[in-house]
C-alpha cells in the first residue's frame, strides 16, 4: 500500500520522537522528583528537558530535510520504515543517553568536615594514604548521617564497628557518622556524643570508625561536604535530600566519589558485599534483592515517621 508522502512524514517524525524520548522513560520517576526537590538539586531537571526538546527539535530538522530532497510521489510502508530507521540512528548520536548528570568535578577529598572545633579535610580525617603510584589505602568509605537517641543506633552502630573491625583492620575501610542538631530532637553537645558512643559502644577506638561533629544536612546553610553528597549520590527515586536518620553512603576510596545510597533502615551487614567488592577492586554487585523494597517503605515513612527530616518543623533554612 503507498500512501502520501504528507503521512508518511508525520508517521517517521512520530518514530523519531518516541526513539528520541525512550533514554528518558527509564528516568521519568527520577525526573519528576527532581521537579519537587529543593532549588540547589533542580538544575539538572532543567538541562534535562533542554536536552530533549533540543534532541526532537535536532530529529525534526533532519527529517524535513531528507523528505525535502527524495522524489515527490507515493512511499510504501517499507520505504517509511527504512527512512525513519535510517534518521532514529543519525539523532540518536545527538540525543542525550541517560539525561543529565548531576556529578561535577568534585570528589570527597575537596572538602572538610567539622572535627573537635575545627574545620578537617575528608583525607585526613579518614587518614586516607596515597602511595606514590596513586594507589590508595583505604578502598571503601561508608558515610552516615546518624543521630546517638535514635533507637536503631542499638544495632546500627555496633554493625558499623563490626564492618570496621572485619575489614578496617587493614586500613582498606572507613566509618564516618555525622550527627546533626536537624531531624529528632539531637539534645547534646558534638564533644558529649563522641563520649558516649566511644563509652557505649566503643566507636572511635578503632581508627576506621570517625565520627564529625554536628553539621547541617539541608537548607540553604547546609554543610558543602553534605550538599554535595545528596546531590551526586541520589535515591533510586531521584530524590536528593535527606528524609530520614541512618542514610548511608558508599565511596570509593581511590577516587572519593558516591557509588551506592541505602535507606535508613538498611542495615549495615547487608552492606558487606558491596564494601569487599570495593576492597578487592571489583565491581559492586546488583543491590540486594531488599533494596528497592526497603527504600519503597523509607518513601512512606518520609510521609510520618517520628524521625523523617520536616522542613519548618525540625529543619530551617540558614
Amino acid at each position: 500500500m503507498m500512501l502520501p508522502k504528507s503521512i508518511s512524514l508525520i508517521i517517521s517524525l512520530c518514530a523519531i520522537s518516541v526513539n528520541a524520548f525512550a533514554p528518558f522513560h527509564a528516568d521519568a520517576s527520577r525526573s519528576l522528583r527532581l521537579l519537587s526537590t529543593e532549588s540547589d538539586f533542580e538544575e539538572g531537571s532543567s538541562v534535562e528537558r533542554r536536552s530533549f526538546l533540543s534532541s526532537v527539535a535536532a530529529a525534526g530538522s533532519l527529517l524535513l530535510a531528507e523528505s525535502a530532497s527524495a522524489d515527490d510521489g507515493e512511499e510504501s510502508f517499507a520505504d517509511i520504515a527504512a527512512r525513519a530507521s535510517k534518521l532514529s540512528t543519525t539523532q540518536s548520536e545527538i540525543a542525550p543517553t541517560g539525561g543529565a548528570k548531576t556529578m561535577d568535578d568534585k570528589t570527597a577529598y575537596d572538602f572538610e568536615l567539622p572535627f573537635k572545633g575545627g574545620n578537617v579535610p575528608f583525607k585526613e580525617l579518614i587518614q586516607q594514604e596515597f602511595d606514590e603510584e596513586g594507589r590508595a589505602k583505604i578502598k571503601a568509605i561508608l558515610v552516615v548521617n546518624m543521630k546517638e537517641d535514635d533507637p536503631i543506633s542499638r544495632n546500627n552502630i555496633p554493625e558499623f564497628i563490626s564492618l570496621a573491625a572485619k575489614y578496617g583492620r587493614d586500613g582498606e575501610f572507613a566509618v564516618l557518622l555525622s550527627p546533626s542538631d536537624q531531624g529528632y530532637y539531637e539534645p547534646d553537645t558534638s564533644q558529649l556524643i563522641r563520649l558516649k558512643l566511644a563509652s557505649e559502644y566503643g566507636y572511635g577506638i578503632n581508627p576506621a570508625t570517625v565520627l564529625t561533629d554536628k553539621v547541617i544536612f539541608l537548607g540553604t546553610g547546609s554543610t558543602p561536604f553534605w550538599r554535595w553528597l545528596q546531590k551526586n549520590c541520589r535515591t533510586p527515586a531521584g530524590l536528593g535530600r535527606i528524609e530520614a536518620n541512618y542514610e548511608k553512603f558508599l565511596l570509593d576510596g581511590r577516587t572519593g566519589l558516591p557509588l551506592r545510597r541505602y535507606p535508613r533502615l538498611y542495615k549495615p551487614l547487608d552492606i558487606k558485599n558491596d564494601i569487599e567488592a570495593l576492597v578487592n577492586g571489583r565491581a559492586l554487585p546488583p543491590a540486594g534483592a531488599n533494596y528497592l523494597e526497603q527504600w519503597r517503605q523509607a518513601a512512606v515513612a518520609a510521609q510520618a515517621d517520628t524521625y523523617r527530616f520536616q522542613k519548618g518543623l525540625n529543619y530551617y533554612d540558614q
